[in-house]
C-alpha cells in the first residue's frame, strides 16, 4: 500500500522533476482515472471552493448527491483506472504493480487520494467557472464527464503539463 501511495503521490511532483521520465497516458485510461475519481473530486472541490461560492451554488447545494450519482460509473471505471495506476506505478517506481494491489482496499484508498489531488489542482479563482461547468455537466453520466474532462484538459493544455502538472495525455495522431 505504501507503494501505491508513492505512485499516486507522484502526481504531486513538480513537472520539471518527472517530465523527463514520463510517457503519456492513453486518453481512455485518463478518462477512466477522472471518472474513477469523480465522487471524491466533486466533494473535494466543494470543500475547496466553499469559501468562494454562495451556499446556493450548484456545487455547494448538490455535491453529495452528485458524488453519490457518480459512484456506479466510478466503480465501473475501476478496471481501466487500475490499469492506468499500474502504468503510473511502473513509471515512477520502476517495477510492476503487485497483483495483490488490485484489492478493494486499494480502490478505496486510491479514489479519495486521486480525487482530492485533482481538486487541489483547481485554483480557487476558478471556483465559479468550475461550479458552472459542473452544473452544465451534471445531467451527464460520470463516464461522459470523465471523457469531457480529458478533452477540456487537452484543449486547455497548451504547455503540455497534463493532468495535475505531471500526467501527460497522449495526443491523437493527425492523419494526412
Amino acid at each position: 500500500m505504501k507503494r501505491l501511495a508513492l505512485a499516486l503521490a507522484a502526481f504531486a511532483l513538480p513537472s520539471a522533476v518527472s517530465a523527463q521520465t514520463l510517457r503519456c497516458i492513453q486518453q481512455d485510461q485518463a478518462a477512466a482515472l477522472v471518472t474513477f475519481a469523480l465522487p471524491s473530486l466533486v466533494q473535494g472541490l466543494a470543500q475547496r471552493c466553499g469559501p468562494e461560492l454562495r451556499s446556493n451554488s450548484y456545487l455547494m447545494a448538490n455535491a453529495g448527491a452528485l458524488a453519490d450519482r457518480y459512484r456506479p460509473d466510478a466503480a465501473a471505471a475501476w478496471p481501466a483506472a487500475r490499469t492506468a495506476i499500474a502504468g503510473i506505478f511502473t513509471q515512477f517506481l520502476g517495477q510492476e504493480m503487485p497483483p495483490e494491489m488490485n484489492s478493494d482496499l486499494v480502490r478505496q484508498l486510491a479514489e479519495p487520494l486521486l480525487g482530492n489531488l485533482l481538486a487541489k489542482r483547481i485554483s480557487t479563482t476558478d471556483c465559479v467557472a468550475a461550479d458552472s461547468a459542473i452544473s452544465a455537466a451534471a445531467v451527464l453520466p460520470g463516464r461522459n464527464v470523465g471523457r469531457l474532462a480529458i478533452v477540456a484538459i487537452m484543449l486547455a493544455d497548451r504547455k503540455d503539463k497534463g493532468i495535475a502538472g505531471v500526467l501527460h495525455i497522449c495526443r491523437p495522431e493527425i492523419r494526412p
